[in-house]
């Protein structure tokens, strides 16, 4: 108990929270089901724009450090793109008028002086940038019409300041924001984007070197095409570091070295890596998001920790199934890892209880006592249950990892978008593996069972992991990724790599 009071920090005090934080000692400082991994990567790159800024001013050395724990400056808002993107109402009616190319920029300017509030109204100088950079309104009109077509889930019903283009230059990415109350929302940026950044700076000092190189490369990066279109749009917007009192903390992430740490950076720096579209990265980057984060909630399950003293090298394992019509020994062992794996959290957590509970006792008459920890037991429970025990499903479901088809139950299947994704993490620049290899490859790195059982007492049949092993060299050839050699060999080829096709 004295080695963990010692390392232990108080979470409830650090960020206000009115119950005993007994979930976010275990698993951080937080997760919430609202938050997709597209919307972790978001965050993640608005987390990693402010560091940069911070470096530039000189208040970190580095954009990863271990050591970073605060924001100095409010993340990138851009407003004003946002409102010709996603409040000009009046867009489309003066493009289909019939009036002249002059009276159709008055009738824009007009509709966009009239907005309300300071950070949304646009004044003179904003209606001349946009005048000078745009020959025609059409030409104006056309340039929108491309960015909103990169809009991430552009048929959702959320406000406009919770919309987002895809992060393909610097320039568009921003923060989730509530235009109601004046602040940056919680609900879709619940600090999800935060962990994941704590775990790049807990990774190896290695992989940060690489991660600092690639990501200020990313955001240094502003010729391109899509870029010149943002400035073009809107002034750009001045970043100014917050006062003191001001300046916030980042997420709390309670374990200081994990081996997902390690793997979820050297899947980032692959992808960077890649000659590809950044919004081909992007896609990427969203399934290594969406599959770590999901690992590592079930990783922590598999250790029961509360302190980093007590780390031990205990992994979840996924028994995946390519997915099939007919069921089979592979999908009902699935099926039930799953449901394993959400009791072993739900027991994690009352594990962990009496340690969390001794730190914040504060009450002295025992009766009182009883009564608070079991008050906050319940609390805790239900709060696990709401975000934390479905969490893993909501990645998993959003990169393709697991699946009800066919079953009334959720298990770990292998699809074509995600079988993707794993295909380029694992060859990166390589041009192509032996097929044999990539599954080892895939149990190796992921824990993801194909042609094996991930226990040697398992009732899967051996004909069923064979059937499994078959269907994803079926699968992968369909998708153009498998080579059958002359020498009876099977390769897994690189797309990305022209020579291999």
């Amino acid at each position: 108990m004295d080695d963990m009071n010692s390392s232990i920090v108080n979470v409830q005090e650090k960020y206000g929270l009115k119950n005993i934080p007994y979930v976010e000692h275990i698993w951080g400082h937080r997760f919430r089901p609202e938050q997709t991994p597209m919307l972790l990567l978001f965050e993640l790159l608005c987390v990693i724009e402010n560091q940069y800024q911070a470096k530039k001013k000189g208040f970190i050395n580095n954009i990863f450090s271990p050591e970073n724990n605060t924001l100095y400056f409010r993340h990138k808002r851009s407003f004003k793109l946002r409102i010709l993107l996603y409040q000009n109402e009046i867009l489309e009616t003066i493009h289909r008028s019939n009036a002249s190319d002059s009276e159709k920029w008055e009738r824009q300017a007009d509709f966009l002086k009239k907005l309300d509030g300071d950070n949304f109204c646009f004044d003179d100088d904003d209606i001349e940038h946009i005048r000078m950079n745009f020959k025609s309104f059409d030409s104006y009109y056309n340039s929108l019409k491309i960015l909103s077509s990169l809009t991430f889930d552009s048929l959702s019903n959320k406000r406009w300041t919770s919309k987002f283009i895809f992060p393909i230059s610097h320039e568009y990415i921003w923060c989730d924001f509530n235009n109601v109350d004046g602040s940056e929302d919680r609900r879709f940026f619940a600090r999800g984007g935060e962990i994941v950044y704590l775990m790049l700076c807990r990774s190896s000092e290695n992989c940060r070197n690489q991660l600092e190189e690639l990501f200020s490369g990313w955001l240094e990066s502003d010729e391109d095409s899509y870029s010149n279109l943002a400035r073009a749009l809107a002034i750009p917007e001045e970043r100014y570091p917050l006062e003191g009192s001001k300046r916030r903390n980042l997420g709390y992430l309670p374990h200081t070295s994990m081996q997902c740490f390690e793997t979820l950076a050297e899947d980032i720096i692959k992808t960077l890596e890649l000659d590809l579209e950044r919004l081909d990265k992007i896609k990427l980057f969203s399934d290594i998001i969406g599959f770590h984060i999901g690992n590592y909630i079930y990783s922590v399950g598999e250790q029961g920790l509360l302190s980093q003293f007590d780390i031990e090298n205990k992994s979840p394992t996924y028994m995946a199934e390519v997915l099939t019509k007919t069921t089979n020994s592979i999908r009902k062992a699935s099926i039930q890892s799953v449901s394993t794996q959400k009791n072993r959290l739900k027991r994690v957590l009352s594990n962990n209880i009496p340690k969390i509970f001794d730190y914040y006792d504060e009450f002295e008459d025992k009766t009182e006592r009883s009564n608070i920890l079991r008050e906050s037991e319940q609390e805790a429970a239900e709060y696990l249950n709401k975000n934390i025990v479905g969490y893993p499903h909501v990645c998993f479901r959003h990169i393709g990892f697991v699946s009800r088809k066919n079953t009334r139950s959720f298990r770990y299947v292998i699809t074509e978008d995600f079988l993707h994704s794993l295909v380029i993490t694992i060859l990166g620049t390589e041009k192509r593996l032996e097929f044999r290899k990539f599954m080892k490859a895939l149990t190796q790195r992921y824990n993801i069972f194909i042609d094996q059982a991930p226990n040697q007492d398992s009732e899967i049949l051996q004909s069923d992991l064979n059937r499994n092993a078959k269907n994803l060299s079926v699968l992968l050839y369909q998708m153009g990724m498998l080579r059958h050699l002359s020498d009876a060999c099977s390769y897994v080829v690189n797309p990305y790599k022209e020579d291999t096709l």
